[in-house]
């Protein structure tokens, strides 16, 4: 628990300051209210890392993100989080709506389009915009869940909404190597929220196991030697069988840990309780032998070099 005192919501003295706001915090967004003449609204922000949060007190408005912004984007794709704290909003995305009332939690995705609509004389919200490479379920997974009210009545979803709280009004208060963790706590909370949110029937069969062996994978990432036949003995299949389960997912088995490794040197290249340690080093950790490779790799997933990312971290 954090024992700093809340910062302030800053008043924004024009709907057009407002709306601009909200473009430049998050991503291309239109924005538009029945009164904008007369409208009223404060915020306070934090960005650390991967992680920006947002708490927001206003007037009625709409937001969309419409197929054309969409379109034009060039953002990170993201997940969006969204706890209702005061008054009501309406979220629609993927042939779904929902009313969230205060305490309510969704996800929206922002390559896809949604509407936003708040109708009420005044309200506040939080939300929390993480890259979707943070979030260990497809997206065809958390299609399933936009759009709806995660967590309700469920002591999960008021643990998520009370980070959320804490978090928009104290992160900026504490040390960055502290935030950073905080940060992906809570990133790690929404994930065990969406997980937990998948309909009763979701997992059965395939889905259940290729869960467990995400899960496994992630256990044994720092072992060069997990090959297919290695995590498909652990789960009593065939390597065959778990190359089709991967197929079905849309990623070959040597690519997600890959991947995953590169996650991983991501994490600690951004981490200041990584800072003595030297490129090769993370990258040798996570079983990258050749520091060329390695390299070459980590810029064809985030357009950057390790050494690069590692730099725009510390300046921030």
């Amino acid at each position: 628990m954090l024992h700093a005192t809340p910062s302030p919501l800053h008043h924004i003295d024009s709907f057009t300051a407002f709306r601009e706001r909200v473009r430049d915090t998050f991503v291309p967004l239109q924005v538009s209210s029945r009164r904008p003449h007369h409208f009223h609204a404060a915020a306070r922000s934090a960005e650390l890392r991967d992680l920006k949060i947002v708490e927001i007190a206003a007037d009625p408005h709409v937001v969309e993100r419409t197929r054309r912004l969409v379109a034009e984007s060039e953002s990170e794709p993201s997940y969006k989080v969204s706890l209702m704290v005061e008054g009501s909003g309406f979220i629609c995305q993927d042939g779904r709506d929902v009313v969230l009332s205060p305490g309510d939690i969704a996800v929206y995705d922002t390559t896809r389009p949604y509407t936003l609509a708040f109708d009420d004389s005044s309200i506040r919200t939080i939300v929390a915009m993480f890259p979707k490479r943070l979030v260990d379920l497809s997206d065809d997974r958390i299609a399933r869940l936009t759009a709806t009210a995660l967590g309700k009545d469920d002591h999960l979803g008021s643990m998520v909404g009370g980070v959320l709280l804490q978090l928009a009004g104290r992160l900026e208060a504490v040390s960055t190597a502290t935030g950073w963790r905080l940060a992906r706590n809570a990133v790690d909370l929404v994930n065990i929220l969406l997980r937990d949110s998948l309909p009763a029937t979701e997992g059965a069969g395939g889905e259940r196991l290729i869960d467990r062996i995400y899960s496994y994978i992630d256990a044994v990432l720092e072992d060069p030697g997990v090959t297919p036949s290695l995590i498909a003995d652990a789960h009593f299949i065939s390597v065959r069988y778990l190359h089709s389960l991967f197929q079905s997912e849309g990623v070959s088995v040597g690519s997600y840990i890959r991947l995953r490794r590169i996650e991983r040197c991501r994490d600690e290249l951004a981490d200041p309780d990584f800072a003595d340690m030297t490129v090769t080093a993370i990258a040798a950790r996570w079983s990258f032998a050749d520091v060329a490779h390695f390299s070459r790799t980590f810029k064809s997933v985030y357009g950057e070099t390790p050494s690069e990312f590692r730099s725009r971290m510390t300046r921030r």
